[in-house]
């Protein structure tokens, strides 16, 4: 407690300051009369002794001691209450007891709702995709349309008087079977009632249960595959082709055999980010190993559901291959795969001299790129090759429409650099994507409308376009005259000058550079969505057909819990799928020497 500005302390504090006072004096003359007294007594009964009190220099010393002491005592104790008045009042000393502190916990608790939701919603594809519902009675179980790719183009020339040459056009039909997406969640009642006051925990589920069906609906949008059954335009792995293993020369001691077999993955079962995936986000690390399919008993019915896990069948073992010692490297080799692989699962096997098995050859490295450089004692992790499921293809899922990726998988041009930097040329050009743009242009007379991609693969672009070849470049910087220091750095390219723009008065366009979460590192989508055949009737290059939109269900209650689900029962439907590219395997950018 502290005094006023002018020293003066409220009438309760000088009360209770009192009142302590007089405790703390009576019991130190209480204290002080005992030990006096009882010292007085026995100098007393020594003066009874001797009737000459005076002649007796011990008893005269004694008693002079004790009337010093009782001064001292009388001194320390004005100065102790001096003290603590003083902190009373300037509030540096509680001369009372506790009491009840914030320390005690008597304290209100101010948490601010609702609940934040703070997580990332990132689907552009999804965002701007159009979906269209039925244009007939109904939709049935697949997507069907027809076209012409060639609208028969004989020679024209013709004699007078005689006809021309009859042309015939192709006719070309497509389908894709309507798949369903859900999501479901659970919210207790007792969850629903404590909640109240703070958040609606019903509503912030139906929510997040949106949001993740979304996060998936886009990822599917890009890497959906549903093989290659009736109805589907995916692809499949299959069984990934047999490695080579190169040795480094030099450096090597003792004798060693190796051998390494490898399994393929796809985007959707080696997952960018933790948002998406067959595993749920799940990425496999040598770790945890891989997961070919896993099985799941739906809510209510109890029937169980096999999802795959986005992995080809594992390849042959490589041939044994003989090394000296450890000191050296080895470099595992894969090629021949097809289009759609996003990762590399690499398998070593230092056991066996000769015939080399699976159940001895033990999960290493997953690689982004099909090659993996190693000593002659890699790194081993749990799994085998001979795993259960690792000897089947679970590389697509029935399940999934077909995606972005996947149209062009199968019908666009898909080029795979395999690690290797992009090739800058003078005048800001990148040779890999001029390469591709040409290919479009010359074979489809059309132009992309943007360029997304991987962080680092965005990055390696911009670095390869800003890189001017092998000449020497000099960039502009800002200077904001209004600030102090206000020199403004870093150069970034955030858009491509083509020449191949179909459409453009000029001739020329800028393609903007944008960045994807769920796209694979090292990848670049050369996207198209501006219809490039104005007389083609087709209602854009891309859209979502809709057996059924969003659509919710409230499952009976067969606990005291609220069960639902949202669902949407949808196909896309690319109507140009070979208008469609992929660059992908980028490597880190490294200047031209």
């Amino acid at each position: 407690m502290r005094s006023n500005g002018n020293g003066v302390v409220p009438d309760f504090v000088a009360h209770g300051m009192q009142k302590q006072t007089s405790e703390i004096v009576a019991a130190y003359v209480k204290s002080r009369d005992a030990g006096t007294q009882a010292q007085l007594s026995k100098l007393r009964r020594n003066v009874e002794k001797d009737s000459v009190f005076m002649d007796r220099p011990n008893t005269t010393s004694e008693l002079m001691k004790t009337l010093e002491e009782e001064a001292d005592r009388i001194k320390l104790s004005k100065a102790i209450l001096r003290q603590a008045c003083h902190g009373v009042v300037t509030g540096q000393a509680n001369m009372q007891k506790a009491g009840v502190t914030s320390a005690l916990g008597f304290n209100f608790y101010d948490l601010r709702g609702p609940a934040y939701l703070l997580y990332p919603v990132v689907t552009p594809f999804r965002n701007s995709i159009g979906r269209q519902g039925k244009v007939n009675a109904g939709v049935g179980t697949a997507a069907n349309w027809k076209a012409t790719r060639n609208p028969g183009t004989p020679y024209p020339g013709v004699p007078e008087g005689q006809r021309a040459q009859v042309g015939t056009p192709d006719e070309i039909n497509y389908f894709a079977s309507y798949k369903e997406l859900g999501d479901e969640r659970s919210v207790t009642f007792t969850a629903e009632f404590a909640g109240e006051g703070y958040t609606d925990n019903l509503a912030d589920e139906h929510l997040r249960g949106l949001h993740s069906l979304w996060l998936q609906e886009e990822s599917l949008i890009l890497f959906g595959n549903s093989g290659t059954a009736s109805g589907n335009n995916g692809f499949a792995l299959g069984t990934a082709p047999t490695p080579t293993i190169t040795a480094a020369t030099g450096g090597f001691a003792n004798a060693s055999t190796v051998s390494v077999c490898c399994v393929l993955l796809t985007a959707m079962g080696y997952p960018a980010t933790g948002q998406y995936g067959y595993l749920g986000g799940t990425k496999p690390t040598p770790t945890t190993g891989l997961t070919p399919t896993f099985s799941y008993n739906a809510p209510g019915t109890g029937t169980s559901i096999t999802i795959n896990g986005g992995t080809s069948a594992v390849s042959a073992m490589s041939a044994v291959t003989t090394v000296s010692g450890g000191n050296g490297l080895l470099t595992a080799t894969v090629t021949g795969y097809p289009n759609g692989v996003f990762g590399y699962a690499w398998y070593v096997n230092t056991t066996d001299a000769s015939a080399p098995t699976k159940a001895n050859a033990k999960l290493a490295a997953i690689t982004q790129f099909p090659s993996y450089t190693f000593g002659v004692a890699p790194p081993s992790g749990n799994q085998n090759a001979a795993a259960t499921g690792l000897n089947v293809d679970s590389s697509y899922e029935p399940y999934d429409f077909d995606g972005l990726f996947t149209y062009a998988a199968n019908y666009g041009i898909w080029t795979d650099l395999k690690g290797a930097s992009l090739t800058t040329n003078v005048g800001g050009v990148v040779v890999e994507v001029e390469n591709i743009l040409e290919s479009l242009y010359q074979q489809f007379q059309l132009g992309v409308d943007a360029i997304w991609g991987s962080p680092d693969a965005i990055k390696s672009f911009s670095q390869a376009i800003l890189a001017n070849g092998s000449a020497a470049t000099g960039y502009l910087l800002s200077v904001d005259g209004t600030k102090s220091n206000g020199v403004i750095g870093g150069v970034i390219a955030t858009g491509y000058n083509s020449r191949y723009a179909a459409n453009n008065p000029t001739g020329a366009g800028i393609i903007p550079l944008k960045m994807h979460p769920m796209i694979p590192p090292g990848t670049l989508y050369f996207d198209i969505a501006t219809n490039p055949y104005p007389s083609s009737r087709i209602p854009a290059v891309r859209t979502m057909l809709m057996q059924r939109d969003y659509y919710g269900i409230e499952w009976p209650l067969v606990s005291r819990a609220w069960t639902f689900g949202t669902y949407v029962h949808e196909c896309l439907a690319h109507y140009i799928p070979w208008a469609t590219a992929v660059l992908t395997g980028i490597g880190p950018y490294v200047p031209a020497s």
